[in-house]
C-alpha cells in the first residue's frame, strides 16, 4: 500500500493550506492512502468543513496535533513504528519537518521529508527568517513556491553571505504551485452574456495583498462601468461600510466559501494587486488565484515585475503586469483583458501547464534522483 502524509500548521482558508489539499487529492487519485496531519485545533480548520464532501470522497485522513514538538514526537513515534522509504512525507510546516528529522534521527528510520516553504524571506523579520533558516535545514529536500522565493532565499542576510548558503547549506529548488482542476468550476460557466463585466478579486483582504489599491480602483471613474466582487474568507465591517458607500450596487461580497462555487461570467476580469513594499527586491506576482483563474480561461492583471516564475502565463496573453499606483495604466489593461477569449485548444495548454499533477511529477522525479 502507498502511503503519503501531508503536514501543515492549520487548515484556514489561505495559499498553502489550499495547495496541500489540492496535493491530497490527486495523490489519492494515484492510488496513495493520504493522511493530513495538522498542527492546529479541530474548530480551526475551515478549508475542511467548506471542503467536507471532497474530503470524504477522497478518502482523506485528517488527524488533529497539538503544536508542541514533544506531542508531534509521540504522535510521529507512533504513526511510523518501521522504515518507511517507500511512503511520502510532505511537509508544509517547518515544525513537523523538524520533529520528523528527531525521529530519523533517534530511531534510525529512513524518512525523506519534502519541505515547502511558502513565504517570501524579506516578508519576515529577521528573528523569524534565522528561525525559520535553522529549521529548514532539517528536510531531506527544500522546496519554495516561485523562483523569486529561491532568489531571495540565498539573499536574504545580505550579499555578503549569499555564496556562503549556496555553498553549504541546504540547496532549495522552486517546485511550481498547480491546482487540482477537477474542484474548478466547469468551463461552461465562462462565455455567458452580461450586462456589466465585473472585476474580481479572491483571498484575504490585507494591505499588502492590495486592499487601498481595490478602494482606489472602486472610486475610479474610468472603471465606472464595472461591478465588483470580492470572494474572501472574511470583510471587517468598516471596509465592506467603505466599499459600500463607494460602489453600492456594483458591490458583490462572498464570505467563507471555496472556488469551487464561482460562477464565472463574460467579461469577468480578475486582480491581484499585491504590495510587497520596498525592501522586497524579488517578487511573486501569481498567486493560486491566479492560476486558478486561468485554469477557467479567467484574465488576470497582476503586478509588474513577478512572472519570472511562470512567464508562459505572459506569453499567452491571459495576463498582464501593471503599476498600480498607474490607475489610468490598470483601467486600460482591466478593459483590453474583458474582451479575451481563449480557443478550446488554448485553454486546455493552459488548464495542463497549472495542472497539480505536473507538481506531483516534478516531485516524483526530484525524489527519485537524490
Amino acid at each position: 500500500m502507498k502511503r503519503a502524509y501531508i503536514f501543515v500548521d492549520n487548515l484556514k482558508i489561505g495559499g498553502y493550506q489550499r495547495l496541500s489539499l489540492d496535493q491530497a487529492y490527486a495523490l489519492s487519485d494515484l492510488d496513495y492512502t493520504v493522511t493530513m496531519i495538522v498542527l492546529s485545533p479541530r474548530l480551526e480548520w475551515t478549508a475542511a468543513i467548506i471542503e467536507k464532501e471532497q474530503l470524504e470522497l477522497k478518502k482523506i485522513e485528517l488527524l488533529e496535533s497539538k503544536n508542541s514538538r514533544v506531542v508531534l514526537l509521540k504522535l510521529f513515534y507512533r504513526l511510523f513504528p518501521s522504515s518507511q522509504s517507500h511512503n511520502l512525507f510532505i511537509s508544509h510546516s517547518l515544525r513537523a519537518t523538524f520533529v520528523l528529522r528527531l525521529v530519523n534521527i533517534l530511531t534510525r528510520r529512513n524518512l525523506s521529508i519534502n519541505t515547502t516553504l511558502h513565504q517570501l524571506p524579506r516578508l519576515s523579520h529577521l528573528a523569524q527568517r534565522i528561525k525559520r533558516f535553522i529549521y529548514a535545514q532539517f528536510t531531506s529536500q527544500l522546496y519554495c513556491f516561485s523562483k523569486a522565493a529561491e532568489i531571495g532565499w540565498y539573499k536574504q542576510f545580505g550579499d555578503k553571505f549569499e555564496g556562503a548558503l549556496v555553498r553549504y547549506t541546504k540547496p532549495i529548488k522552486t517546485l511550481r504551485n498547480g491546482i487540482y482542476l477537477d474542484r474548478l468550476p466547469e468551463k461552461h460557466l465562462v462565455g455567458e452574456d452580461q450586462s456589466k463585466p465585473r472585476i474580481i478579486y479572491l483571498g484575504r483582504l490585507s494591505f499588502w495583498k492590495g486592499l487601498d489599491t481595490i478602494k482606489k480602483l472602486a472610486s475610479s471613474e474610468e472603471l465606472c462601468e464595472f461591478a465588483f466582487v470580492l470572494m474572501v474568507p472574511a470583510i471587517t465591517a468598516q471596509d465592506f461600510q467603505e466599499l459600500k458607500t463607494i460602489l453600492g450596487e456594483r458591490l458583490t461580497v462572498i464570505e467563507g466559501k471555496s472556488v469551487a462555487s464561482f460562477q464565472s461570467q463574460s467579461r469577468d476580469v480578475h486582480i491581484y494587486p499585491a504590495n510587497y513594499g520596498k525592501e522586497v527586491e524579488f517578487i511573486e506576482s501569481i498567486s493560486l488565484n491566479c492560476l486558478e483563474m486561468c485554469a477557467i480561461g479567467i484574465p488576470s492583471v497582476v503586478t509588474s515585475g513577478g512572472l519570472v516564475t511562470w512567464p508562459e502565463l505572459l506569453e499567452t496573453g491571459l495576463v498582464k503586469q501593471v503599476d498600480w499606483l498607474n490607475i489610468g495604466e490598470v483601467a486600460n489593461a482591466i478593459k483590453l483583458s474583458q474582451n479575451i477569449e481563449l480557443s478550446p485548444v488554448e485553454l486546455s495548454r493552459i488548464r495542463a501547464l497549472v495542472d497539480i499533477n505536473r507538481q506531483i511529477e516534478n516531485l516524483f522525479e526530484i525524489n527519485s534522483l537524490n
